[in-house]
């Protein structure tokens, strides 16, 4: 394991340029994201994509896990992973997308939270809180996932909304880009 302060001076660092590089596609296309967002809960192949990402992560964590007396169970996570994803796709097919999401979003946390866990600055409560919000949004959408749509009308409803939660997007990322390479000094 390395050293948990650089580890989360990198983990700023790469929210803070992912969150401006957000920030500059919320105000350079916003009614095309705007477009996007109102189709993508519908949408068929991101939701499968998403789906295949998410399954191949959970069948890699079991595969790692110490399982006790499951262990045995480990040749088959090829084909359950298979299994599932086609179970997962035909059953749950209606708003498919913000599920995947959702899911995604609950698996992201962990290695996140992890990470942060033993660094000892004050600044590793900036990315357990994200994570935090992470978990709250992917219950959300995977549980309620027409939310989703409804979350995207009331926060974003016009493009002047979405250029000022850009520049919103930029001002933050530029903030935990700081302060991550101020912890990497």
């Amino acid at each position: 394991m390395q050293d948990p302060n650089l580890f989360l001076g990198r983990l700023l660092v790469f929210l803070g340029f992912l969150g401006m590089s957000a920030g500059l596609l919320l105000l350079r296309s916003p009614a095309i994201l705007k477009a996007g967002w109102t189709a993508f809960p519908r949408s068929k192949w991101p939701g499968w994509i998403l789906t295949a990402l998410g399954v191949f992560w959970v069948s890699w964590v079991v595969s790692h896990a110490a399982l006790g007396r499951f262990e045995g169970l480990k040749p088959l996570i090829p084909v359950l992973a298979v299994v599932g994803f086609g179970a997962i796709v035909w059953f749950l097919d209606e708003l498919l997308s913000p599920r995947a999401l959702g899911g995604l979003l609950l698996l992201v946390a962990n290695p996140v939270l992890n990470g942060v866990r033993w660094a000892d600055s004050a600044w590793r409560f900036v990315p357990a809180a994200i994570a935090y919000a992470w978990v709250v949004a992917g219950c959300a959408l995977m549980l309620h996932p027409w939310l989703f749509r409804r979350v995207v009308e009331k926060v974003l409803p016009s493009e002047k909304a979405i250029r000022m939660w850009g520049w919103g997007k930029l001002l933050a990322g530029a903030l935990l880009a700081g302060a991550g390479w101020w912890q990497l000094r």
